[in-house]
C-alpha cells in the first residue's frame, strides 16, 4: 500500500530499552499516512449492482484486441520486456480497484477483485502488481466490479529511474493509454479464478503487505527517519535517522507501530488462515511466509545483539551532526527486497 513519508507513531516506555537510545523525541510522531481520497464504493454506494446485470453490457468479443500483444501481470514486472512493447497495442485482463478515481480519468487495474488500495513496494509509492490505464482523450471509464479485458497502447518510461507520477503521487514505469475495455464472460476466465476469488475475499493480501512493512523496518531501520517539526514558539526540532533504541521501541513496545509483527504467533497465523482456504493451493505463499518469519527473527536478533555501528557525522538531509547507524550485516536490506519480489512474483502469477 502507498506510504507517504517515513513518520512514526509509538506509545513507548523508555525503561524497556537497554540499547542505545536518543531519548524522548519532543516532536509529534504519527503513522505513515495514506491518501484520503473517496473510493468508487464510497462515492457510488449503489455500485454493488454488478454491471453484468445491465442488459446493455458490452462483452468482449473474439475480435476485441485480436491483434494486440497479450500482456500479463507477471511479464509486466520486467522493465526490459516492457521496453519492447513501447507504443504497441496491448491487451490484459483484470479488475478495477475501488480506489480508481471517481471521475473515470483513469483506473488502477489489478489481477484480483475487491481491492481498495493499489499495491506498492513496502514504504514506497512505487506501484506493484497494479497498472494505471487511461482512456482515450475526452473519454471516461465507467466503474465496474466485473472482470474486464483492456485494450490500449503501452507507454514506457525512458528510464527505470525516472518513472511517471500520477496526481496521487504514485510512481510507475509504464502505463496503458488510449484504452477501452469490455466485460469478460465467465467462460473467458481461468479455472483457478474461483480459488483466487475466495482468497481475495479475505483481508489476507492487505495483511501480508503489512507484514512486509514489518520486514522492511526490521531489516532497514537505520534508513528510517523522523522529519523535523516546529514548536508553537517557532523553535525547530531537527530531524534524525533512527537510533537503535528507537528501532527497539518501535518493534517491542506494546502499541508501537511495528509491534504487531513481533507478537507471538504472528507469522504462523497467516499460515493457519491460508490453510483454511486451501491446504494445497498456496504452497509457494506459505514458503514465503515461513522465510519472512526466519528473516524477521534473524534481523531482530541482530538488533538485540548490537550488531551495528554508530558514527557521529554531519547529516546533510537535516543540516546537523548526529549519530548515524549502520547494520553489520549489509545483506539484510537486499534480503528483504528479494523476499518481497518473490511475493510480488507469486501475486502476479494469477492470470485470467
Amino acid at each position: 500500500m502507498k506510504k507517504k513519508g517515513l513518520l512514526f507513531f509509538v506509545g513507548c516506555l523508555l525503561s524497556l530499552c537497554a540499547c542505545e537510545l536518543r531519548g524522548v523525541p519532543k516532536i509529534t510522531i504519527k503513522q505513515n499516512e495514506e491518501e484520503d481520497t473517496p473510493t468508487q464504493k464510497e462515492t457510488n454506494p449503489n455500485q454493488d449492482d454488478d454491471i453484468n446485470n445491465n442488459n446493455n453490457v458490452d462483452y468482449a468479443s473474439d475480435d476485441f484486441g485480436k491483434n494486440a500483444v497479450k500482456l500479463s501481470f507477471k511479464s509486466a514486472a520486467s522493465f526490459e520486456y516492457l521496453q519492447t512493447l513501447n507504443n504497441k497495442e496491448v491487451t490484459i485482463n483484470g479488475y478495477m480497484a475501488t480506489s480508481s478515481p471517481v471521475d473515470g480519468s483513469f483506473i488502477f487495474l489489478m489481477n484480483m477483485p475487491y481491492q481498495n488500495c493499489p499495491f506498492c513496494k513496502p514504504n514506497t509509492s512505487q506501484l506493484s502488481n497494479t497498472i494505471e490505464v487511461y482512456p482515450e482523450a475526452k473519454e471516461k471509464f465507467l466503474y465496474t466490479t466485473s472482470a474486464i479485458k483492456i485494450v490500449g497502447t503501452m507507454v514506457v518510461a525512458e528510464d527505470i529511474n525516472k518513472p511517471f507520477t500520477d496526481p496521487f503521487e504514485y510512481e510507475f514505469v509504464f502505463k496503458i493509454v488510449d484504452a477501452d475495455y469490455r466485460i469478460l464472460k465467465d467462460s473467458d476466465l481461468s479455472s483457478e479464478l474461483a480459488l483466487w476469488q475466495k482468497f481475495a475475499n479475505t483481508s489476507l493480501i492487505t495483511d501480508i503487505y503489512k507484514m512486509f512493512d514489518y520486514i522492511d523496518f526490521v531489516c532497514k531501520w537505520p534508513t528510517y527517519f523522523i522529519n523535523p517539526t516546529t514548536n508553537a514558539d517557532g523553535t525547530v526540532n531537527p530531524g534524525y535517522y533512527l537510533w537503535a533504541g528507537d528501532a527497539n521501541m518501535f518493534i517491542k513496545t506494546s502499541g508501537s507501530q511495528y509491534n504487531y509483527g513481533y507478537k507471538e504467533g504472528y507469522f504462523d497465523n497467516f499460515i493457519t488462515r491460508i490453510n483454511k482456504i486451501s491446504t494445497t493451493g498456496f504452497e509457494t505463499l506459505i514458503q514465503i511466509i515461513n522465510d519472512a518469519k526466519d528473516l524477521a527473527t534473524y534481523a531482530v536478533n541482530e538488533l538485540d545483539q548490537g550488531h551495528y555501528t554508530a558514527e557521529e557525522k554531519y547529516v546533510e538531509k537535516f543540516g546537523n551532526t548526529d549519530k548515524v547507524f549502520t547494520l553489520n550485516d549489509t545483506t539484510l536490506a537486499s534480503k528483504a527486497d528479494d523476499l518481497y519480489y518473490r511475493f510480488a512474483d507469486w501475486l502476479s502469477s494469477f492470470e485470467m
